[in-house]
C-alpha cells in the first residue's frame, strides 16, 4: 500500500510540474547587479528565484541572455527544465538601472562646494570649473559627500564621493581655477634687513595671489614693530618669512632670576648669555653663584628658572 501511494505521488508531482507555467519576460529592469532567475521570470518555485544568471556590474547598461544560456544555467543548478511548463524567448534583454550624474551636475555640485568654504566671500571669482566625464551610479538611495582639501584658491580639484545606501560607490574630481584679489602688506619705502618695521613704512595694496606664495601679511598690524630679517624693496609684498619678533632681553643685558614653587619665591640678579624673545629658553648668567642656568624669557626683564 505505502508503495503504491508513493507512486501516486510520484505522478502527481510530475503532472503538477508539467501543468505548472514559468514565464520567462523579454525585456526586464532591474537596480541589482546581480540578477537572478526570480528576477526575469513569474511563476518561478521559491527553491529557484535565487539562481543567479549573470551579474551586470556597470549600472544603465544591458545584457543578452539567449535561451539556450538560460537553459544550460537552469540545468547546471539542478533544475528539471525539461520537465517544466516554462517558455523562453529566444533572446533576454536584461537593462540594470542606473543614474546618471551629468558633467553640468558635478560643476554645480563643485561650485557649491567652493562656495562652502570660502573664508573671501566676493573677493574670490570662479574662473572655470570642468568636469571631464559624467558619473554612472546604481539605483537607489544615493547622497554625496564632498571636502576640499586645502584653500580653494589658483588650479585645484575638488573630490566628490557618492555613496549608495551609505556605501561608496563612486568618486571622481572636478578641476577648477579660481581667482583672490584682496588687500596686503607691501612696502613703501625700502626696509633694511635688522630695521624694526613702523607703520610709515607700510601700505596696503589689492592683489591678485592666486598664483602666489603662502603666508603674506594682509594687515599693518600684523607687520608693525616686528623685525626685518632681509633687505624688503619698495612695492614688494611682505611675507612671514620675512619678519620675525624682536627680542626683548639682548644679550648681555641684567636680568631677574626668578625661581618659585607654591610657597616660596626665591629672586638673584642675573645677565642674559644669548637675546631672547618671550616664551623663548635662553641662557643667563647668576650674577651672585656664577652659574650658568637656562631659563623662559617672561618680559624684558624676567627670566623664570625652574626651582
Amino acid at each position: 500500500m505505502r508503495r503504491i501511494f508513493l507512486i501516486i505521488a510520484i505522478l502527481l508531482w510530475g503532472s503538477c510540474l508539467c501543468r505548472a507555467e514559468i514565464s520567462v519576460l523579454k525585456f526586464v529592469k532591474t537596480p541589482k547587479e546581480k540578477v537572478c532567475f526570480g528576477d526575469i521570470a513569474k511563476g518561478v518555485d521559491p527553491k529557484w528565484k535565487d539562481i543567479v544568471l549573470v551579474h551586470i556590474t556597470t549600472p544603465d547598461s544591458s545584457v543578452e541572455l539567449p535561451a539556450g544560456y538560460i537553459r544550460a544555467r537552469l540545468r547546471l543548478k539542478g533544475v528539471p527544465v525539461d520537465k517544466l511548463n516554462i517558455k523562453i524567448p529566444d533572446v533576454v534583454k536584461v537593462k540594470r538601472e542606473g543614474i546618471r550624474i551629468s558633467r553640468k551636475d558635478l560643476e554645480a555640485i563643485a561650485r557649491h562646494c567652493i562656495k562652502r568654504n570660502n573664508p573671501w566671500g566676493r573677493d574670490l571669482k570662479i574662473v572655470e570649473i570642468k568636469a571631464t566625464k559624467e558619473v554612472l551610479l546604481p539605483k537607489g538611495k544615493i547622497s554625496y559627500w564632498c571636502q576640499l582639501n586645502g584653500s580653494p584658491v589658483g588650479n585645484f580639484s575638488v573630490p566628490i564621493i557618492f555613496k549608495l545606501n551609505g556605501e561608496i560607490v563612486s568618486r571622481t574630481w572636478v578641476m577648477a581655477k579660481t581667482r583672490l584679489v584682496i588687500p596686503v602688506v607691501v612696502a613703501k619705502y625700502p626696509i633694511k634687513r635688522g630695521e624694526i618695521i613702523t607703520s610709515e613704512k607700510l601700505k596696503i595694496v589689492k592683489k591678485d595671489i592666486s598664483a602666489l606664495p603662502k603666508g603674506m601679511f594682509v594687515k599693518k598690524e600684523e607687520v608693525i614693530g616686528k623685525k626685518a630679517k632681509t633687505n624688503i624693496s619698495v612695492g614688494r609684498i611682505i611675507y612671514k618669512a620675512m619678519v620675525e619678533v624682536p627680542p626683548v632681553i639682548k644679550r648681555g643685558q641684567r636680568v631677574m632670576i626668578v625661581a618659585e614653587s607654591d610657597t616660596l619665591k626665591v629672586t638673584a640678579p642675573g645677565m642674559a648669555k644669548q637675546d631672547g624673545r618671550v616664551g623663548e629658553v635662553i641662557k643667563v648668567e647668576n650674577l651672585l653663584s656664577k652659574k650658568i642656568v637656562s631659563g623662559t624669557v617672561v618680559d624684558s626683564q624676567t627670566v623664570r628658572v625652574k626651582f
